[in-house]
């Protein structure tokens, strides 16, 4: 199946997706989508991040639930907010021609009172992070015991996180005679142990890749450096990317926040996310980052696997990741549905080796850059210094018209171009 409209997916689905523009699938799509139209049991799906899995499980699940039926049927297990926020409108556009059809994200970080009235109304389709989902059962709110189907998108990420024990407790509470479909980008053992565990009723698999692959169309550049020379290093490459959308990752919500004082100095269109900010905060700045009101979004690894936006055109991991699984979730940021992208890893010359492991592991042609001169980053301060002066506000009433007309006097005799000259040559000349 490499055309949606060949598929035997509900016309409504294909519907929805040719609104949006998606007529060729991928390769995941293209192979487990017509297995899960009819497979009566469980399945494993692998494909490396930003191929489409989320198309890939919703739409064969949606064409397979009963909207008649107001009773939940699916459940879709995610590991964070942002990226439960994100699967349930990406299923609720795909299942919006499908009349009656409820689909609902609930997750933690926001009051529970509105989810259970939304609850109560009925609906087919549960997108849910494993905290607030145990909850809801706890409190016997939500019931599993009807469940056709549970989904566990990014099941990598999930045990990473440490969601093992609601995973199990999940999958121990609801009915088992539903159907599991597993979808990750790698399989370390802890997702063995999973399978084996609990994935043996008819089992099929689709693996595509190597075991941790990063996405293709990904230029991966390092530069060697020091403390110091960290954030002129982060100014030079952020101008050169100019007004393209880029993501920065920082190793803590402290480093964060530090960053985006720095940036925002230096009058750089930027956001920020970690785990610290309200729920409503995150998605307001995450809209904002979608919809090109803000071109640069740094973010702490939290927030990795819910940052998808496809036209992200670079990556900066300001601190370097911990693990090759890590690099390959802040990497798939950018080169997302075939577009191309830039991975810069800054490293200290006593992290070099653990990047070296990292460029093994995942066999990156990795590219390392040389600082940038003294001369290009002087050039690149001045640059941001007259960024600085043309957003500076007027200075209102602290001087008087007598003492404004008297400076002005000293320069009106200067061309445009002769006081833009002078102003670079003595801003470099007093640096």
């Amino acid at each position: 199946m490499q055309n949606f409209s060949s598929s035997n997916l509900s016309p409504d689905i294909i519907q929805a997706l040719q609104e949006k523009g998606i007529t060729q699938s991928t390769e995941i799509q293209a192979k487990a989508i017509p297995l899960l139209l009819e497979h009566e049991g469980d399945f494993v799906g692998r494909s490396a991040t930003g191929t489409g899995k989320t198309y890939a499980f919703g739409a064969p699940l949606l064409s397979r639930i009963d909207a008649a039926e107001g009773k939940i049927q699916a459940v879709v297990l995610v590991p964070t907010r942002e990226l439960c926020e994100q699967v349930g409108n990406e299923l609720i556009f795909l299942g919006k021609h499908i009349a009656g059809l409820k689909i609902k994200a609930i997750y933690g970080g926001v009051p529970i009172k509105n989810q259970v009235h939304d609850l109560s109304n009925g609906v087919q389709v549960l997108v849910a992070t494993p905290g607030r989902l145990m909850d809801l059962v706890n409190r016997n709110i939500v019931r599993l015991s009807t469940l056709k189907f549970l989904v566990l998108d990014e099941a990598d990420e999930m045990l990473l996180r440490g969601f093992q024990t609601d995973i199990d407790k999940i999958l121990a509470t609801s009915n088992r005679s539903y159907s599991t479909w597993l979808f990750s980008a790698t399989m370390p053992n802890e997702i063995n142990g999973l399978i084996k565990k609990y994935l043996s009723k008819k089992l099929e698999k689709i693996i595509i890749g190597k075991e941790i692959k990063t996405n293709v169309g990904i230029d991966h550049w390092a530069i060697e450096l020091d403390a110091i020379d960290k954030l002129n290093t982060l100014l030079y490459y952020l101008n050169r990317f100019g007004n393209k959308k880029g993501t920065i990752f920082c190793r803590t919500k402290s480093g964060v926040q530090k960053l985006y004082k720095q940036l925002s100095a230096n009058k750089f269109s930027c956001g920020a996310v970690h785990g610290d900010l309200p729920q409503g905060l995150r998605n307001k700045i995450m809209d904002q980052y979608r919809n090109g009101h803000i071109n640069i979004l740094i973010a702490t690894d939290v927030a990795a696997r819910g940052l998808d936006v496809d036209d992200v055109a670079f990556v900066i991991q300001y601190h370097l990741p911990d693990t090759a699984i890590a690099y390959t979730h802040r990497s798939g940021r950018t080169s997302r549905v075939g577009n191309t992208g830039t991975s810069l890893t800054f490293v200290f010359a006593e992290e070099k080796f653990d990047l070296q492991l990292i460029e093994k592991e995942l066999n990156l042609n990795m590219t390392y850059l040389p600082l940038p001169s003294y001369k290009d980053q002087s050039v690149n301060k001045a640059i941001l210094w007259g960024r600085k002066v043309a957003k500076e506000k007027p200075l209102g009433d602290l001087l008087n018209e007598a003492d404004k007309q008297s400076f002005k006097d000293e320069l009106n005799h200067l061309s445009k171009e002769e006081l833009l000259e002078k102003l670079l040559a003595t801003y470099l000349r007093e640096q």
